[in-house]
């Protein structure tokens, strides 16, 4: 098999995702797909990726040498791919499709000509009916559940043991885990920058799976016997103006900042300047945000939930709690910020965990995985 960079014949890639990298909603899932993308290109895979449109996008864009092409909208994507898949692959003689279902899976395998390599960050399972109305929650969970019929005998990677786990319950087997990574040139811990002892960040989407309530009614316990402790929560989506009333109702709206989407250096920042990072999620294929973090030197207090049970490492990079339990998140943090050798063995554990997490390592387990597919077809 070919290593990276060496000459010899490389399969044309067609990517199937909901989101680009430059969509406004794009998060790990996207940055994970264009860090693994790119370095195909960089090895000389050809290529291109499918996405639903978005308002001011182009219909058609290159982004690290992968020619992204968008259409058809947020909300019935999988339609748009599932019916077009045949003429993309005629029109871009396509060899192998990744079809990256970060959402409701496209099932793209019971009719793609070429072989498929699936890729699944996280499942919703039953998490599904807190994030939205019962008929739209229904609608996924029952979409989930056609992933053990249409992905059997499928090559699939997804990004945890977690996810895998759940995936092996569903009856599929040839899995490879390619977790995400980290940039250690961009996430790292910046020079003169100082770490405020009080300040507590959480960064991501603000949906109800998220589960930043309850990080709410953990700070207004923490208050109580920290009032010098501040929250600031960086992220935009449909829940916030949820959280920022209840904010308001728990009276620490004063020492919460909901600051929006953040991103690139003012991210960074944030990561660097917290003594605590906190990722209370009921679900996540990893916890891209908790790396992150630890690769800029904050500890993580993070819910003992998939995905994040993989990122953290409970006594070593941070601490895990019970997804719910608000007064076990506000000691969790609490025990950091009042016990500086506490603190600072976390940072130097945090530090060490995220810099065994490239890209590189992402991008190889990735490309094994579809040349094998492509192999297997020629050999068939």
């Amino acid at each position: 098999m070919p290593t990276p960079g060496a000459p010899g014949p490389r399969p044309r890639i067609l990517i199937v995702n909901w989101r680009d990298i430059r969509n406004p909603a794009a998060g790990g899932a996207e940055l994970h797909l264009q860090e693994v993308a790119r370095r195909l290109v960089r090895d000389g895979f050809p290529c291109v990726q499918y996405a639903h449109a978005f308002p001011g996008c182009r219909p058609v864009e290159t982004v690290d040498g992968v020619e992204i092409h968008r259409a058809g909208g947020p909300f019935l994507f999988n339609y748009t791919a599932l019916f077009g898949l045949r003429r993309w692959i005629r029109r871009h003689r396509i060899d192998v499709v990744i079809d990256d279902s970060n959402k409701i899976p496209f099932l793209l395998p019971w009719i793609s000509p070429v072989p498929v390599v699936a890729r699944f960050h996280h499942l919703f399972g039953a998490a599904i009916f807190r994030e939205t109305n019962p008929l739209s929650a229904l609608y996924v969970f029952l979409f989930e559940g056609l992933i053990r019929f249409a992905y059997r005998g499928v090559p699939v990677l997804t990004v945890s043991p977690s996810t895998r786990a759940e995936l092996e319950a569903k009856g599929l087997r040839d899995i490879a885990v390619a977790v995400n990574g980290v940039d250690p040139e961009r996430y790292r811990v910046l020079p003169g920058a100082v770490r405020d002892p009080f300040l507590i960040v959480h960064v991501g989407r603000l949906m109800r799976y998220k589960n930043v309530d309850t990080l709410l009614r953990a700070f207004a316990i923490l208050r109580r016997t920290l009032p010098e402790a501040r929250l600031v929560i960086g992220g935009d989506g449909n829940h916030r103006a949820s959280l920022e009333k209840q904010a308001r109702d728990l009276a620490i709206a004063d020492a919460v900042e909901f600051r929006g989407f953040v991103a690139g250096d003012e991210k960074i920042r944030l990561y660097n300047e917290a003594a605590v990072f906190v990722n209370p999620s009921l679900k996540e294929g990893w916890g891209l945000t908790s790396i992150e973090a630890n690769a800029c030197g904050a500890p993580v207090v993070a819910a003992d939930s998939p995905g994040l049970r993989d990122s953290v490492r409970h006594g070593e990079t941070g601490l895990r709690v019970p997804p719910l339990d608000a007064e076990a998140f506000a000691s969790a943090i609490a025990s950091i910020l009042e016990n500086p050798g506490l603190a600072a063995r976390l940072r130097a554990g945090a530090l060490e965990w995220a810099a065994a997490h490239g890209w590189e390592r992402t991008f190889a387990v990735t490309r094994e995985v579809l040349l094998r597919a492509w192999k297997g077809r020629e050999a068939a």
